[in-house]
């Protein structure tokens, strides 16, 4: 509902979609759901300043969970470790299962 919300708004205050928003109209949109001062029927059922501060902490959360970006930060815990290579999209290393549905016989 939250990232309808900001679509909403930005269909408010900008008639357009998010997406095709410039980035200073997106931050200004974002600014109006950290304030809470977002115009939109979503803000009626999910508080706009708390959706900002959870969002935040997800894609923080998500940003730093890869391994380059805690090698950025001076973070080795991860990054250094010899078993960490694959790190595309649905790359596994060798010691990860695989799905279950892709193992015959379950």
């Amino acid at each position: 509902m939250g990232l309808g919300g900001i679509n909403q708004t930005a269909q408010a205050v900008f008639q357009q979609e998010f997406r095709v928003l410039t980035s200073d109209e997106q931050a200004s949109v974002l600014q109006l759901v950290q304030e809470g001062k977002a115009p939109g029927e979503a803000w009626e059922t999910v508080p706009a300043e708390r959706f900002f501060e959870e969002m935040l902490a997800e894609l923080t959360e998500l940003y730093y969970a890869h391994p380059l970006a805690q090698e950025e930060i001076g973070y080795v815990g991860m990054a250094d470790a010899t078993g960490w290579t694959r790190l595309g999209l649905n790359e596994l290393e060798p010691r990860e299962p695989e799905a279950i549905s892709s193992q015959p016989g379950l």
